[in-house]
This record gives C-alpha cells, sequence and structure tokens, in this order.
C-alpha cells in the first residue's frame, strides 16, 4: 500500500476526527438525526477492535464500510482499576455502570457490590431493553449489561438476570445456560491452557474445532429452568435465526446455538444482522423508547489467533449489523447509534497491503487468547447526541453520557 492510498483509506473514516469537529450532517443522507436528545440508544461493543482491526475490514472491503457513514469519533480508555491492561467485562462494566472496576469485575464494584447498570435504569423508566449477542449471551462484554457477579464464571445468576431484569428482547446462542449448570470447560480463555474455555472462542472446542475440552454440564444450583420461566412469563422463546426473523413484536427470547455459534466462515450466513434487524424492530414499539446493547466479539478472537483473513471476514460481518442499525437510525431520526471497542485483541499493527485488491498483511506482539493491549480504542457515534461523543474520553464517561440523554 503506498502512502497515497493509505491517507485516502484513513480518511474515509470519521477516525480523522479525534479532538476535532464531528462531521458535518449535511455531509450525511437523514437530517433529522440533528435533534440533541436520542429516544432511543443503540451501544455496539466490537470486542478487541482497535484502530487496526476496524482499518483491516476496511482495506479488505476494498475502502467501503458502513463505519464511514458515521458522524462523530473518538477515543476511549479501557484501563480497569487494578491492572493496566484490561477486559471485556471491566470494559464493559464501565460502559455499563459508569464505575471504573477491577479486571474481570461483572457489574460490580471494588467490593463486589452490585452497581446499577444501564439496562436496569431504563427498565426502571419504562422503557425497553435489548441484548443482541453475536456468539453466546454469556460473553463478558454482554453480561455486565444484564448482571452482576465477581467475574463472569457465575453463569447462574447472570443467566437469571435475563428474566430477573425483564429484557424484553435477547437474542444469541447459549440456550444450555439456561437450563443447566456449567461443571467444567467454561473460563476466561480459551482452550489450550489458557484456563477453559470461551463459548466457540478460536482456539477452543465448542463449534470451532480447537483443542479445548468440551463442556460438562449438570443441574443448575438454583434449580431454576429459565426456558420454562421466560415461556410461563409470556416471552415467545425461538430456537434458530428462521424463528427469530419471524417474530415482529411482543417479547423474545432468541436463541441462536446451545451453546455458541459458528464463526463467518463456517457458515453463520446473515444471522448476526438479521438479530440486529429483528431486535430493533420489536424494541421500536415501545412508546417511551429503548436501549439495545450489541456485542460481538469475533473479530477479538480472530486477531488472538493471528487469522487474518476471518478478522477481515468478521469487521465487514460486524460493519453489516452496523449498516442495519444505521438504516434503522437514518429512518427513525431519534435514534443514537454507538460503536465503541472493548480492550484491543492482541497488540495488532498493519505491515502492508493494497486497497484495490483488498489485500492486508498484519503482526501481533501480544498474540495468544486473552491477551490485550492497554491502548485507547476508537468509538463513533451517529445520531442526536453523536457530537457529545468527539474528543477522547475514559470509557466510564460514555455511562454519564447515555444516562444524560435517556434522561434515567
Amino acid at each position: 500500500m503506498n502512502r497515497r492510498e493509505s491517507l485516502k483509506l484513513l480518511g474515509s473514516l470519521p477516525l480523522l476526527a479525534f479532538g476535532a469537529s464531528h462531521v458535518s450532517a449535511s455531509e450525511h443522507t437523514n437530517a433529522k438525526a440533528n435533534a440533541k436528545s436520542p429516544k432511543n440508544i443503540v451501544l455496539i461493543s466490537a470486542d478487541g477492535m482497535g484502530v487496526c482491526q476496524w482499518q483491516a475490514g476496511m482495506i479488505a472491503a476494498k475502502g467501503k464500510l458502513n463505519l464511514s457513514r458515521m458522524q462523530s469519533a473518538g477515543l476511549v480508555t479501557t484501563n480497569p482499576a487494578d491492572v493496566f491492561c484490561g477486559d471485556a467485562p471491566s470494559h464493559s462494566t464501565a460502559l455499563a455502570t459508569g464505575f471504573n472496576s477491577k479486571k474481570g469485575a461483572v457489574s460490580v464494584d471494588l467490593d463486589n457490590k452490585p452497581i446499577k447498570n444501564i439496562t436496569e435504569l431504563v427498565k426502571e423508566k419504562g422503557m425497553a431493553a435489548g441484548i443482541v449477542s453475536a456468539n453466546s449471551l454469556v460473553e463478558g462484554s454482554i453480561v455486565p449489561f444484564v448482571g452482576h457477579a465477581p467475574n463472569r464464571m457465575a453463569l447462574e445468576p447472570l443467566t437469571a438476570g435475563f428474566v430477573d431484569g425483564d429484557i424484553d428482547v435477547f437474542i444469541g446462542a447459549g440456550s444450555d445456560f439456561f437450563t443447566k449448570s456449567v461443571l467444567s470447560g467454561f473460563g476466561p480463555g480459551g482452550g489450550g491452557g489458557q484456563g477453559g474455555q470461551r463459548p466457540g472462542g478460536q482456539g477452543t472446542s465448542v463449534g470451532q474445532g480447537g483443542s479445548g475440552a468440551a463442556m460438562q454440564f449438570g443441574e443448575r444450583k438454583d434449580n431454576r429452568n429459565l426456558i420454562n420461566e421466560l415461556k410461563n412469563k409470556g416471552w415467545q422463546v425461538c430456537n434458530s435465526i428462521d424463528e427469530i426473523k419471524q417474530v415482529k413484536n411482543g417479547k423474545l427470547a432468541g436463541f441462536t446455538g446451545e451453546q455458541s455459534n459458528p464463526n463467518i466462515q463456517q457458515g453463520r450466513g446473515d444471522m448476526f444482522p438479521a438479530s440486529v434487524e429483528t431486535a430493533l424492530n420489536i424494541l421500536q414499539n415501545n412508546a417511551k423508547g429503548f436501549f439495545l446493547m450489541v456485542g460481538d466479539m469475533y473479530v477479538d478472537r480472530a486477531s488472538h489467533n493471528g487469522r487474518i483473513e476471518l478478522l477481515c471476514d468478521e469487521t465487514i460481518d460486524l460493519d453489516r449489523a452496523v449498516g442495519k442499525t444505521l438504516d434503522f437510525a437514518e429512518k427513525d431520526g431519534n435514534t443514537l447509534v454507538l460503536v465503541v471497542g472493548s480492550p484491543e485483541a492482541s497488540g495488532m499493527s498493519l505491515v502492508d497491503g493494497n486497497i484495490a485488491e483488498g489485500k492486508v498483511e498484519a503482526k501481533w506482539s501480544m498474540p495468544g487468547m486473552a491477551n490485550h493491549s492497554g491502548t485507547q480504542v476508537p468509538m463513533f457515534a451517529y445520531g442526536p447526541g453523536a457530537e457529545e461523543f468527539t474528543g477522547v474520553w475514559e470509557n466510564t464517561d460514555l455511562f454519564t453520557k447515555m444516562r444524560k440523554l435517556l434522561s434515567v
């Protein structure tokens, strides 16, 4: 890639607006997005996504990503209270609660006491709340928005949060976790010596063909069958993306897999963008507005494993989900869309590339699952209130801004 190509590519991202003014709304297709306060917020958390991960995807897409439609951009810290390099649970805890806790924490403070999250706040106001995961519903970036625990291994109380917290719509894999207890094989890392397995993570055995031991299940210690509880409380419980896409209103518990979803190269198809679109269409029925949290963790895992082609494919699929959200926001005119990275995966750098051919080469300074750098990550915003997110911020500031904008 020559210098002119590189500058042209970077210039197509709003990322160059760091510390500057946001892109003029006149450059976008829908002027309705200029309202000062949103009725709805969609927060898209992109695990492991630093600048290089996004740029790699844009090169692979030959310079064309929906992300370029965003109006504002900024940088966000990811460092927890106890160490420099964070993880998805602590970062999402900061986003969900406005509190900078210790690494691994799930919406609890330094003494492991629960902190009310934004999902709980919007429900108290009568708004709708939704969760969509590209993989399982018990991912580290997801659970701080539904439950409270010292770490993400506490699956029983965290899955119970979907029911007890009255989450109106949630879509993702992991139905097994709602009816069973994990006895072994589940951990914060991947297989192959990383302390257990993430559901469907690269380098694990579930849906990925890796070396990690398969999860073993037993009866839940709380004796709850959460799926039966959901049915009894009126949720529509679906077990395939085809069923999920047919739901237009009401409450939805949409399970796309028993434990995990395949990665994009293994045939996931349009499952993730379709899930986001379905959630948006249902949640908009609430007259008071909604908060939707969307989590994608597949770029993170591809980056940890140094799989550049998979990383690019997953970035493009994530961007399709961003596109579905922006389409909704442009038509609606009252929806703020935020796309923010979580701790950057494995110290990625780009060493060569060709935009015309869609080829990119990368290296990683911290290879391996669960290895994250402590760098700031990019954040993008579109819609009413987008100008609030230009500049450099602590990750806890995003919660404060969202809470203010939604008046919760």
